[in-house]
């Protein structure tokens, strides 16, 4: 199968770049530092790989794919229920953050994501290192919002 140009993709990037523009906008009338760090940090980030994205559709040549994605979600099955379950997920997380603090509900989050979205097999590999990635990405993305973009990050009543 003959790969095309993704022009729905490229719409909707050039899209979430006018959307990242006025957002830079927007934090121009932010006088704390504080305030405009994280939503200025997320534009540029969201510009740049919209821009890399139209850039590498339109610079590198279609070629052939083995199998696109399409055919390997059909051979596998519907994906409808983990999509669901997916956006379940994150909304149980944002609504129990308040509650458990970042990095329960965060880890909690990612570990039923990770479950709702495995297609492969288990093996032992897997069993050690998934945790343990899971764990360094969710203490790796608190120690960025903390300390980096100095977001107050929910925590926990009782620790």
């Amino acid at each position: 199968m003959a790969r095309k140009r993704d022009t729905a993709g490229m719409v909707v990037c050039s899209l979430f770049i006018l959307l990242g523009g006025a957002a830079l906008w927007d934090t121009t009338r932010m006088l704390d530092r504080d305030s405009y760090v994280y939503p200025r940090a997320v534009a540029v980030l969201m510009i740049v790989f919209c821009l890399m994205y139209i850039g590498r559709q339109l610079l590198l040549p279609p070629k052939e794919l083995t199998e696109s994605l399409e055919a390997q979600t059909a051979q596998r099955g519907g994906s409808t229920p983990r999509r669901v379950g997916l956006v379940v997920t994150l909304f149980a997380c944002a609504l129990a953050m308040p509650y458990v603090g970042f990095l329960i509900a965060g880890s909690a989050a990612f570990a039923v994501m990770l479950l709702i979205a495995m297609y492969d097999p288990w093996t032992r590999f897997r069993i050690v290192v998934y945790p343990l990635v899971s764990a360094a990405l969710v203490l790796g993305f608190y120690f960025l919002f903390k300390s980096a973009f100095l977001v107050p990050l929910p925590t926990a009543p009782f620790l």
